[in-house]
């Protein structure tokens, strides 16, 4: 509970917005809740490999919904609808995920 709050809080520093921070105050949780409830289900128990993997999600989980909510924010500015932008930001997340840049 101590680390959920504390990603919450850095997301805030980062954000300055509350609706902006509420989004991954709420991911964060229910993406760990449903990880343990697959673990149990699948008899996977809790060890130091498990707890690392679980760190590793947690950390794509609060990356992806940050670079979300630039991209929203980015096309509210632009002068879009919340809607439309909500849609174009997730089509843009889309697009770079199946299309990553060549590396250096």
């Amino acid at each position: 509970m101590l680390s959920v709050s504390l990603v919450v809080m850095v997301i805030f520093l980062f954000l300055r917005t509350v609706p902006a921070t509420f989004i991954p105050a709420v991911a964060v949780p229910l993406s760990l809740v449903g990880t343990f409830g697959a673990m149990v289900l699948l008899g996977f128990s809790l060890n130091n490999l498990s707890l690392m993997a679980l760190t590793i999600a947690t950390g794509f989980v609060v990356d992806d919904a940050i670079v979300m909510i630039e991209n929203i924010a980015r096309y509210i500015e632009a002068g879009d609808s919340p809607l439309q932008a909500a849609l174009k930001g997730a089509e843009a997340d889309r697009l770079q995920r199946s299309c990553p840049s060549p590396s250096r």
